[in-house]
């Protein structure tokens, strides 16, 4: 079976711009598009690229070929046709090898546009890129942030209730932009549609969706910073949950001779990125980094809120933040967090951000042996768990393959 992506339509209405495009072959999807500000009009490209990397990686889950109608730039067809599929497969095997062919190849765009771009969410990566790019005073004029993007790609949730959460969140997003003094581009879009297949979450599949992004804006933009969250050390195009630890080597393949996609902060670990983020005023009643709000503030609860609370507070920087979190009465709030981020690090292949928080603290208090004992004990359990778990697997999987040989 084939996916066909057709010619993409632009049209305006309503203050919106939308970018449409066909597609066949894709179950329950019949068009792919995107909306965003009629004030953006400049920026958006007719070009089929956008469409193109939004379906190819539920091409390669579903195994099903890929044909191109409408123009697409030449250096990306020949990067999807190379590099990317290599780098893409690494980290998902589940994904196969298609077929990719373009009707019409078309050069990179002439009149490269000249705005400098990164997506605003008020996370810890976010405001990290920030901090280098807009508020630091020596920041080059080609890497100086010139505009915002919030995007609504998958992140939010599926559907309408995903929806409804990103209009939410887009009110205090769009007043932090105006705060800091840059142009915000909010684009809404039907992409995550596409990815129902198994192994399409969004944590597996983030760059690609962004990047599709990117290259939409193509007509206004000449470089796209994409706020990355594993360092250097980690960077591998080897099988994981998160497509992230692949950044620095799938944006370049990315990229073409008009629109530079590049990683930003892959220098720093979690912890140094949250020390770069306490210096920027803006943050202290804006960081968002909740994973379970509905209502787009943090509930200081889930795994990446009491992360980012006690990475603050070895810093010494909480009370900064105290409009944004509910900081626990208990002065022994942080040891179960900081527990179960020892039994992270104790893993196969441990987490870059847990790591980061147990050295900090480390370095700065010092971490008790019964700690380490109790965390290395849990680890046990839950190593023998996750075997049980991959075996019984394993044993349902040859008793399907026996069932279909008899």
């Amino acid at each position: 079976m084939t996916i066909v992506v057709g010619e993409p339509v632009v049209t305006a209405g309503g203050g919106r711009i939308t970018y449409e495009v066909g597609l066949g072959g894709v179950d329950g999807v019949d068009r792919l598009w995107f909306s965003l500000p009629e004030s953006a009009s400049a920026f958006v490209s007719s070009r089929a690229d956008a469409a193109v990397l939004a379906v190819l990686m539920p091409a390669m889950r579903l195994r099903r070929d890929l044909v191109v109608e409408g123009p697409v730039t030449d250096e990306l067809v020949w990067n999807l046709r190379h590099d990317v599929p290599a780098i893409l497969r690494g980290v998902r095997p589940e994904l196969a090898g298609i077929r990719f062919e373009a009707h019409d190849l078309a050069h990179p765009l002439e009149s490269a546009g000249h705005a400098v771009v990164t997506a605003y969410s008020a996370g810890v990566d976010s405001y990290a890129t920030l901090a280098r790019h807009h508020f630091a005073p020596d920041v080059p004029d080609a890497l100086r942030l010139t505009h915002l993007v919030y995007n609504n790609v998958g992140s939010h949730g599926r559907g309408d209730r995903g929806r409804e959460l990103y209009r939410r969140r887009l009110a205090s997003i769009r007043d932090g932009a105006s705060t800091i003094g840059l142009p915000l581009l909010d684009v809404d879009s039907n992409l995550d549609d596409l990815y129902t297949a198994p192994g399409l979450g969004f944590q597996q599949t983030h760059t690609m969706r962004n990047a599709a992004v990117a290259h939409l804006l193509a007509g206004g933009i000449r470089r796209f910073l994409y706020a990355s969250s594993v360092p250097y050390p980690d960077v591998a195009s080897t099988p994981i949950y998160d497509l992230s630890y692949a950044d620095p080597l799938l944006l370049p393949a990315l990229s073409c001779g008009s629109l530079l996609l590049q990683p930003s902060g892959t220098d720093l670990d979690r912890a140094q990125k949250t020390a770069l983020v306490a210096r920027v005023p803006h943050s202290y009643d804006r960081l968002d980094v909740c994973t379970e709000s509905t209502d787009g503030t943090n509930c200081s609860t889930c795994w990446k809120c009491r992360r980012t609370m006690l990475t603050l507070d070895v810093l010494g920087e909480l009370d900064h933040y105290r409009g944004v979190f509910d900081v626990p009465d208990d002065p022994r709030w942080p040891e179960a967090y900081l527990r179960e981020a020892l039994g992270r690090t104790m893993q196969p292949r441990s987490q870059p951000s847990s790591r980061a928080i147990v050295e900090l603290y480390e370095e700065r208090i010092g971490i008790p042996m019964s700690w380490r004992a109790a965390a290395r004990g849990r680890e046990t359990v839950a190593a023998v768990r996750r075997a049980a778990r991959s075996a019984s697997r394993g044993a349902a999987r040859l008793a399907r393959a026996r069932g279909e040989r008899a």
